[in-house]
């Protein structure tokens, strides 16, 4: 079901265009504006994250770093005021005591009330006998807006008393609720918390093989699909200083066994030969429908693209190129984000570094849309302006805070008084200005997982023609390095004006078709509900065809069959019939007819 009202547009005139820039090609320019959105606001932040905590359809930001002045939530003003400004919220929101050196955030709605909760990574912090100052503990803070958030943390049993680095909230065994996923510092192993009944979570990390002797030292994460067997895998990137212990790709074998468990293959699947390293997604860079593996490269070391091959063999993208992803490594790399921040329709990659004496932040262009070099980036940094003076900071975050189509820059900067301070910045982009198009997607998933964490999104574009293209995104399952940001899902479309078809794979295995999606604009898709075999919110005769031509991957259930009865209002026989057979009443069948006559099913 959409939010947005339904209309029927034509998409011939996207036959006669190719996907490329409009004729007056221009790349998007940020400009700083830190002291008006922000105020001037110094709290050396070591992370941030962006979520729509309030619900009114914007992005809210919450900074995280050493110490309680660093723990800042801010609520954006965009809605309401129409002036992009954060007002701080810190001390009416979040609870006391406060938060203490906090690393990282992950923000999902694990109790399924339709307002997004976080859990917050903490430093396992001592004084200096050795004894815990009482912070070395997870957070998990439930939104109560427009109340302030509770502390909910031993309730579900989610206090966990290490040093977390990585989180990211996920259904990892297939029950359709949000599961937390914790990748240390150490010296703790990695952890795996499974969500239960009444909200309460149990560790399982040891007994599914998500637990080793090399499984600690993490400063990146990735989740995805990347054997689209149905079930979710996890990369984890490491770095110490003596450059001796190896990354994890845990390969998910709940299709394959029925029970959760992983297997490592790192070794054998062609991702291990990365030392140090920070930054990890999970991404679709060739629009081949295949997941990529995108790792920020630390201390040195160069950051790589890993070619999903198919069945979780992948290839280091610099062997088929015969030279280095990047032209420069730019010393020692902490945060990265695969980001479109042209909206050409391909994916740039964008960095961040905390090491004092090095460069600040990178930017490089994909170059495959302009003239179609796959696996080619160029560096952009000083002509995008976002290159400054070092003012560290481990991650930023992207995301579209004044809602004109773009994406837009969040930077913490974690460099102290004595070399600054700095205050934290603001890069607005003007990519909504250079004729290329857009379409975030708001995801509305079941209440087990309200903001559909972990669905896969195909946007297929000029179909039909020499041109056609499928861009495939994901929803909020990588947490990079620091941070799990609860957002829209952003396409950048290039000169496309119309989607000819969008198609959804939510985290229960639900697939479901929009056609003739017009650009520019932030939908709402509402899961299909039973009987409701298009999406469209509607129990009709489209649902038949759509079932009938096998465009859904449900089965035809008990509860779809009471549905249409109610609906059609007559009786459709038993379940065994209707499988092999349906009998269409008679407004099924004109329905069907006259369906059968136009070239779509639904336009959006």
């Amino acid at each position: 079901m959409l939010a947005s009202s339904p209309r029927i547009l034509l998409a011939c005139a996207s036959f006669l265009l190719s996907w490329q820039l409009s004729a007056s090609f221009s790349l998007a320019v940020f400009t700083e504006h830190g002291a008006t959105v922000l105020g001037g606001l110094n709290v050396s932040g070591r992370s941030a994250s962006l979520a729509d905590i309030d619900g009114d359809g914007d992005l809210d930001l919450f900074f995280q770093g050493g110490g309680s002045s660093s723990q800042k939530l801010l609520l954006n003003n965009v809605i309401g005021t129409g002036n992009l400004t954060f007002t701080d919220i810190t001390s009416t929101f979040l609870p006391t005591p406060t938060l203490e050196d906090s690393w990282s955030a992950a923000w999902g709605d694990y109790d399924g009330d339709g307002r997004i909760d976080v859990f917050v990574g903490q430093d396992n912090s001592t004084n200096a006998a050795g004894v815990s100052l009482g912070y070395d503990k997870g957070d998990v803070f439930k939104n109560n807006w427009p109340n302030a958030f509770t502390n909910t943390s031993v309730a579900t049993g989610l206090n966990d008393a290490e040093f977390h680095q990585n989180e990211a909230w996920v259904d990892i065994d297939n029950d359709r609720d949000l599961d937390l996923i914790i990748a240390m510092e150490g010296p703790a192993k990695h952890q795996i918390y499974l969500q239960g009944p009444a909200s309460n979570f149990t560790p399982v990390g040891a007994a599914v093989g998500f637990q080793q002797d090399f499984g600690w030292k993490a400063y990146g994460m990735a989740i995805g699909d990347t054997d689209d067997d149905g079930d979710l895998d996890v990369y984890i990137s490491t770095c110490r200083l003596d450059n001796n212990i190896r990354n994890n790709f845990y390969e998910n074998q709940l299709v394959e066994t029925g029970s959760l468990s992983f297997i490592d293959i790192a070794d054998t699947n062609g991702t291990q030969n990365m030392r140090n390293s920070y930054g990890a997604e999970f991404l679709d860079f060739d629009n081949d429908g295949k997941l990529d593996l995108f790792v920020v490269g630390s201390d040195g070391e160069r950051s790589k693209i890993y070619r999903n091959d198919g069945n979780n063999s992948f290839t280091d993208v610099d062997t088929l190129t015969g030279q280095p992803l990047l032209s420069d490594p730019a010393g020692d790399l902490n945060g990265g984000r695969a980001v479109d921040y042209d909206n050409d329709g391909d994916l740039d990659l964008y960095f961040h570094n905390n090491a004092a004496g090095s460069k600040a932040r990178k930017l490089y262009r994909n170059n495959l849309v302009e003239n179609g070099n796959n696996w080619s980036f160029t560096d952009v940094t000083l002509s995008q302006g976002i290159n400054a003076s070092i003012e560290g900071g481990y991650d930023s975050a992207w995301g579209d805070l004044d809602l004109d189509g773009d994406q837009d820059l969040i930077v913490p900067n974690n460099i102290g008084p004595i070399s600054g301070p700095f205050p934290e910045r603001v890069f607005l982009s003007d990519a909504a200005e250079n004729g290329n198009h857009w379409l975030y997607v708001r995801l509305n998933g079941p209440t087990d997982n309200t903001t559909g964490i972990g669905a896969s999104l195909y946007a297929t574009l000029f179909e039909g023609t020499p041109e056609e293209v499928t861009l495939r995104r994901e929803a909020n399952t990588n947490a990079g390095t620091f941070n799990q940001s609860d957002l829209p899902v952003h396409f950048g479309l290039g000169s496309a004006t119309v989607i000819d078809e969008l198609r959804i794979r939510w985290p229960d295995g639900t697939m479901q078709h929009l056609y003739d999606v017009p650009t520019d604009q932030y939908p709402t898709v509402t899961i299909a509900g039973p009987g409701d075999f298009d999406g469209d919110g509607d129990v009709d005769g489209r649902d038949f065809l759509a079932w009938q031509r096998g465009e859904s991957s449900d089965p035809f259930s008990p509860t779809d069959l009471a549905e249409w009865q109610a609906h059609f209002n007559a009786p459709l026989g038993a379940l065994s019939e209707v499988v092999t057979e349906v009998p269409e009443p008679a407004c099924l069948w004109i329905a069907g007819v006259l369906l059968c006559l136009v070239r779509r099913r639904r336009s959006f």
